[in-house]
């Protein structure tokens, strides 16, 4: 039960698109050979595919533009996010072993913890962030070159907060229960056009499967884009383990991202797993 429950999880979060696809494809083009030319006015069925096909593909080509964008602006600023937290780690060089060993302990801590949540739940590691950026702000630069850095990290932790600010707002515009339940409508709807247009032929059963698989995986990459997954690899993964690296520390991965596939990490890295069910991250 419990392997069940992951793999309609993971389907249901668009990590598998290849199995979904087919067992839709092959359950239409088998259902469109088993209605055979039982179907009504020709004339009809067509008029309403041809409204349906228009209706949904105008609402997801909007939506698909939409959450691209969003998507868009989520990574580069969290890419602007890695790389102030890289500059304040250099900048800490010029500080006392004290100050310099606490901040970077939290620039770790701080990446962790982010990375214990997806990206969507961005706003869960707020309260490391503060504790970073507070422990920024307390330094108590003792000679002139401190000082100077120090205008520098505090100039960079009130740019942190915009960017983060941004990326909170932006995470939260996911696609609502209505937008999704409109789109599927549709989709059914379609699917169920699609299934009696053919009349029995076998070709046309084999194309109103293929069309109809093709059309489920444009959801599940319209749900990847919506949950901010779509490219992850590059646009999160491999940029983040390469800023552990930098930091001279180990990149952390959870299992789970390894098991699923989602990235498979080279090297040396630290793996979490996670025994609670999500969010609870305590243990």
């Amino acid at each position: 039960m419990r392997d069940f429950r992951s793999k309609w999880a993971s389907v249901s979060r668009g990590e598998i698109v290849v199995w979904p696809a087919l067992f839709v494809g092959a359950m239409v083009a088998l259902t469109s050979l088993l209605v055979g030319p039982n179907r009504g006015d020709l004339e009809v069925d067509v008029a309403l595919a041809s409204m349906s096909a228009f209706l949904f593909g105008a609402l997801l080509a909007f939506t698909i533009v939409r959450t691209r964008e969003r998507l868009a602006l989520v990574h580069g600023l969290v890419a602007k996010g890695n790389s102030s937290l890289f500059s304040i780690y250099q900048m800490m060089a010029v500080f006392g072993d004290e100050d310099r060993c606490r901040i970077r302990a939290l620039i770790d801590g701080h990446l962790t913890d982010q990375i214990d949540y997806r990206l969507i739940d961005y706003h869960i590691a707020s309260p490391t962030f503060l504790q970073l950026i507070e422990a920024v702000y307390a330094i108590n630069p003792g000679t002139r070159q401190e000082e100077v850095v120090y205008k520098e990290l505090v100039s960079l932790g009130i740019d942190m907060g915009e960017h983060r600010a941004l990326i909170e707002a932006a995470t939260g515009q996911a696609m609502s229960p209505v937008e999704w339940s409109g789109l599927f409508l549709l989709l059914l709807l379609l699917l169920s056009l699609i299934t009696v247009l053919p009349g029995g032929t076998a070709l046309g059963a084999l194309v109103a499967g293929v069309l109809a698989g093709t059309l489920l995986t444009l959801m599940i990459l319209l749900r990847r884009l919506d949950l901010l997954r779509w490219h992850e690899r590059v646009t999160i993964w491999e940029p983040t383990n390469r800023l552990f690296r930098d930091m001279g520390q180990d990149p952390y991965v959870p299992r789970e991202v390894i098991d699923s596939g989602r990235y498979r990490p080279n090297g040396r890295i630290r793996v979490v797993d996670y025994p609670d069910p999500y969010p609870v991250r305590a243990t």
